[in-house]
C-alpha cells in the first residue's frame, strides 16, 4: 500500500512536470535563457499585445479630419482576441495631438478607450479606461515605457504599462504604448481606495477646467485659448504676437524650422535680450509678465504653494478634480499645503512615496514637470490629509526637454540629485524642497537612491530587461508604417538611451559616496562623469520626427536652441541659462516675486522677456518702459532678432536644446 502511494505521488510529479514545461513552450518567450511566461494581462511586458479598432469608415475619416474635436466615437475593440463592443475611442493629448493635426503627412494620434463610456457596468480586466500613447517625439520608443517600469521598480506610486500593436479595422497602424488610467480604478487596485485625485495644471497651458468637478460646464475644445497647432493660438492679454512668429512651425527634420526666432520679425523697440545680464539688466526675463510666481499662468496653485483658504485661489487643482470631490476634501488640500509651508512634514505629506518618486523622476530629469517650469504632467493624491504625486507623461525625460543644457550631456548626466529644478526655486517647488531642507529627509532620500541604484543598475537588471525590450519591439518599429523615426534612428537613439542611463546612474553613485557634490552648483568639473560623446537630441525631441522646438540658427549658429555663451555668462546672463540646472539662474521664472513667463526676475531683476507689464508694453517688458534705446526684440544689442549673434560666440554649436516645445507636452484632464 506504501508503494502504491509512493507511485502515484510520483506520477503526480512527473505529469506537473510536463504541464509545466508545455505551458513554458507554448507560452512564454526565451530570451537569454530567461524564461518570461505570458499572461492575458493587458499590462503583461513580456509580449507585444495586439489591439484592433473596429470603426466605420465615415466615423474614422471624420476622426482624422476632425482631430482636435476629440469627439467620442462607438466602436468594438478587440485585444488578444478578446472582443469588446459598444465602447468610446477618441484622440487625446494637447501638444502633441495638434502637432500632429497640423501635420499633412501623419495621422498617427494618440487615442483613449473608454470601455465604460456607455455602458458604465463594463470594464475590461477591471479597467475602465487605457490610454494608448503615440510615442510622440521619443525615437527610442521606451522613454514614458522606462521610465514607468523605474517608478514600479522603487516602489513608487506608478501607472502599469505595455506595448501594443495597433490595427485599424484590420489595417496594420503602429506600435503604440498602452498606459494605465490613473483614476478610482487605480486607487482600487493600489491604494486603500479611499482619498482624492487632481491633476494640476498652470492655467497658460489651457486644460484646466477638465476635471470630474468642471466637466458639465466643460467649454468646447475650439474656445480655448490655447490649442497649438491648429491656427487659433492666441497671445496672453497685453501681448501682440511679433511678425512671422509660429511657434508650432514643425520645419523640415533637419534643424531648419519649429520655433526659429532667428526668422522673426521684432517689434520695434523690444529686445528681451539687450543688456548685460549685471544687476537683473537684461537677459530672458519676463519681468512682470500678468501671472504670477511659479510659472505659466496666471496662477500659481499648480506649483502647490501654499497662498491663503480661499478655495478659488487653487483653481489649477481644484477645477482638475479627478475623483468626485467635496468642498470638505477641497479645504483639506488647503490645510495640507499650509501645514508643508509651515514645516509640519509628517502631517501633510506620504513621505515615503513622495521621496521614491522624486529619486525616479530626478533621475530621468524631466523638466516638462513640476521640478521644471510647466506646471502639469503629474497627479496629485491626498488621503486623509497627506499628500503625494503620481508621474504622467515621460517621453520628454532624459533631457529631451532641457532646454538649458541641451546637447551639453556631461551637464545633464551630472545633474546634481540635491538641486533638480530647472526654471524654478524651492521657494515655489514645497514638494520637492522639504526633502532638502531636512537633514533627515535629505538622508532618507540618498538611502532609497542608493537602493534603487544598487538593485536596478548594480545588479545587471537593467540593462538585462533594457536589451530584452529593445529586441521584442524592433521587429515592429521596424515595420511600423505611421513612424514619425526610422528603423535606423530606433537603433541609434536605443543605444544612446541606454548609455544616458549607465552613465547618470554612475554619476549617481559618485554623488552618493561622496566623490560628487549632489547639488550641481558645488561639483568640479574634474569630478564629473563624462558624457561629451553623448548625443542627446538624437534620441528625439520635441516635433515628432525630429523637429518641433529647434530654432535652427537660432543665433545664426545652426544648433537649435542654443544659449551656450550667448550674452553674457556662466551666472545666467543673458538669454543664458547658465546655472540652468543649478543655482536658478538663467531662464528662471518662479521666483517669490515673479509672475507668469518668468516671474520676476530672470537673474533676479526687472527686465528681459516681460511681455504685458503693469504700464500695458505688451511684448516690450524691460521694467515698465516703452522699450527705446537698446531693447527692441533684438539679441546681441541692435543686430537684429538672429542676425550676427552666433551660437557659443561664433563656432556654431554651444548648448544646444536640440528639438523643444514652447510649453510642454501636456494630456488633457479628459472628459468622463
Amino acid at each position: 500500500m506504501l508503494l502504491v502511494m509512493k507511485m502515484k505521488k510520483f506520477y503526480v510529479v512527473i505529469l506537473c512536470l510536463l504541464f509545466v514545461l508545455q505551458g513554458c513552450t507554448s507560452a512564454s518567450t526565451n530570451i537569454e535563457n530567461t524564461v518570461i511566461e505570458k499572461t492575458d494581462d493587458i499590462f503583461d511586458t513580456s509580449y507585444v499585445h495586439q489591439i484592433n479598432i473596429e470603426i466605420s469608415n465615415e466615423d474614422w475619416e471624420d476622426l482624422k479630419a476632425n482631430p482636435l474635436d476629440k469627439t467620442k466615437y462607438k466602436v468594438n475593440v478587440t485585444i488578444d482576441g478578446n472582443q469588446v463592443n459598444g465602447v468610446s475611442f477618441a484622440t487625446k493629448g494637447n501638444t502633441s495631438l495638434s502637432s500632429v493635426a497640423a501635420d499633412s503627412n501623419s495621422d498617427r494620434y494618440s487615442f483613449k478607450i473608454n470601455f465604460s463610456k456607455y455602458d458604465k457596468s463594463q470594464t475590461y480586466q477591471g479597467i475602465k479606461k487605457l490610454n494608448l500613447s503615440n510615442i510622440y517625439s521619443d525615437a527610442t520608443y521606451m522613454k514614458d515605457y522606462l521610465s514607468y517600469q523605474m517608478f514600479n521598480e522603487a516602489g513608487a506610486l506608478s501607472s502599469r504599462c505595455s506595448y501594443v500593436w495597433l490595427t485599424i479595422n484590420g489595417e496594420d497602424f503602429g506600435l503604440y504604448l498602452a498606459i494605465e488610467e490613473v483614476d478610482q480604478v487605480f486607487l482600487d487596485v493600489n491604494t486603500d481606495s479611499e482619498g482624492d485625485l487632481y491633476k494640476p495644471e498652470s492655467e497658460m497651458l489651457g486644460n484646466i477646467g477638465g476635471g470630474k468637478k468642471q466637466n458639465d460646464n466643460k467649454q468646447p475644445e475650439e474656445e480655448n485659448d490655447w490649442q497649438p497647432g491648429d491656427g487659433n493660438f492666441s497671445m496672453p492679454d497685453g501681448m501682440d504676437m511679433p511678425e512671422g512668429f509660429d511657434p508650432f512651425n514643425q520645419g523640415d527634420g533637419n534643424g531648419q524650422g519649429g520655433f526659429n526666432p532667428g526668422n522673426m520679425t521684432p517689434p520695434d523697440g523690444n529686445n528681451p535680450f539687450s543688456g548685460d545680464g549685471s544687476n537683473g539688466q537684461g537677459g530672458f526675463n519676463p519681468g512682470n509678465m500678468p501671472g504670477s510666481m511659479g510659472g505659466f499662468g496666471s496662477s500659481n496653485s499648480a506649483s502647490l504653494v501654499y497662498t491663503d483658504d480661499n478655495l478659488e485661489s487653487y483653481s489649477e487643482i481644484f477645477d482638475n478634480a479627478e475623483t468626485d470631490v467635496t468642498e470638505e476634501d477641497e479645504y483639506r488640500v488647503i490645510e495640507a499645503l499650509k501645514n508643508l509651508s509651515e514645516g509640519n512634514v509628517e502631517e501633510s505629506v506620504d513621505i515615503d512615496n513622495t521621496i521614491r518618486y522624486f529619486v525616479v523622476h530626478n533621475f530621468v530629469m524631466n523638466y516638462d514637470s513640476y521640478t521644471g517650469n510647466m506646471l502639469h504632467n503629474y497627479y496629485l493624491y491626498e488621503n486623509d490629509g497627506l499628500l503625494t504625486m503620481i508621474p504622467w507623461d515621460y517621453n520628454l525625460a532624459f533631457g529631451a526637454f532641457a532646454m538649458g543644457a541641451g546637447n551639453d550631456a556631461t551637464s545633464l548626466i551630472n545633474q546634481g540629485i540635491d538641486s533638480p529644478l530647472s526654471g524654478a526655486s524651492e521657494s515655489d517647488r514645497p514638494m520637492w524642497s522639504w526633502i532638502v531642507s531636512s537633514e533627515e529627509y535629505t538622508e532618507q532620500y540618498h538611502t532609497v537612491y542608493q537602493q534603487f541604484i544598487t538593485e536596478y543598475f548594480d545588479s545587471g537588471k537593467f540593462e538585462k530587461e533594457y536589451d530584452r525590450v529593445v529586441n521584442m519591439i524592433r521587429e515592429y518599429v521596424e515595420k511600423d508604417p505611421s513612424a514619425f523615426y526610422s528603423v535606423s534612428q530606433f537603433d541609434t537613439a536605443t543605444a544612446r538611451l541606454k548609455q544616458f542611463c549607465l552613465l547618470r546612474a554612475e554619476s549617481i553613485k559618485k554623488q552618493l559616496n561622496g566623490k560628487l557634490a549632489t547639488v550641481t552648483s558645488q561639483q568640479n568639473n574634474a569630478d564629473k562623469v563624462d558624457a561629451s560623446d553623448l548625443n542627446i537630441s538624437s534620441m528625439g525631441s520635441f516635433g515628432g520626427g525630429g523637429n518641433g522646438f529647434n530654432p535652427g540658427n537660432f543665433f545664426g549658429g545652426g544648433d537649435g536652441f542654443n544659449p551656450g555663451d550667448f550674452p553674457g555668462n556662466e551666472n545666467g546672463n543673458g538669454f543664458n541659462p547658465g546655472d540652468f540646472f543649478g543655482g536658478g539662474n538663467g531662464f528662471n521664472p518662479g521666483d517669490s516675486s515673479g509672475n507668469s513667463f518668468g516671474p520676476g526676475g530672470f537673474s533676479g531683476g526687472n527686465s528681459g522677456f516681460n511681455p504685458g507689464d503693469s504700464s500695458g508694453n505688451g511684448f516690450n517688458p524691460f521694467g515698465g518702459g516703452n522699450g527705446p534705446s537698446d531693447n527692441g526684440f533684438n539679441p546681441g544689442g541692435g543686430n537684429g532678432f538672429g542676425s550676427e549673434v552666433p551660437s557659443d560666440e561664433g563656432n556654431g554649436s554651444g548648448r544646444n536644446g536640440g528639438s523643444q516645445q514652447p510649453v510642454g507636452e501636456s494630456e488633457e484632464v479628459e472628459e468622463l
